[in-house]
């Protein structure tokens, strides 16, 4: 029913630090699919299964094979590795289990652990920090034209 959604015990502060490390990850995550279309036009498309892991591979992949190597490369494939760990960050934070904390506070948990909105802050700060990375490259060495990968089909 509509407004339902307000039986949940959960103060506004923890939802509103959960949403906006979810929000933060899907910026970081459209920014890695962006790099790959850019680096391969067709890449993401072309994925199976389109996980934001698949999209890390995707996205490692292609900066190591696509691009020459140089210092922009090197950055290029540390963002690429970052947004890969961070994924997993992200998994442990959207396949958390509601819980009650010891203060009775309602809460995310996973494997034991619970999530707190520091917690949330912090990796909602590192998605942003990657997604700029990734965005200065798009607007740096990879603008322009897509990119081809040195002869390879």
């Amino acid at each position: 029913m509509r407004d339902d959604r307000f039986k949940i015990a959960v103060d506004e502060d923890y939802v509103a630090a959960l949403g906006l490390a979810v929000y933060a990850f899907a910026t970081l995550e459209w920014r890695a699919i962006q790099c790959c279309e850019r680096i391969a036009p067709g890449s993401v498309d072309a994925l199976e299964d389109r996980t934001a892991g698949r999209v890390a591979d995707t996205l490692r992949r292609l900066v190591s094979e696509a691009l020459e190597p140089s210092p922009e490369q090197q950055a290029l494939e540390q963002a690429a590795r970052d947004f890969q760990a961070f994924t997993r960050t992200r998994n442990n934070l959207v396949h958390a289990k509601p819980g009650k904390a010891a203060d009775g506070a309602q809460r995310l948990f996973r494997d034991g652990d619970q999530w707190t909105i520091a917690e949330m802050e912090t990796v909602a700060d590192a998605f942003t920090a990657c997604a700029l990375r990734l965005e200065a490259f798009l607007e740096g060495v990879l603008a322009g034209s897509p990119r081809q990968d040195r002869g390879r089909s």
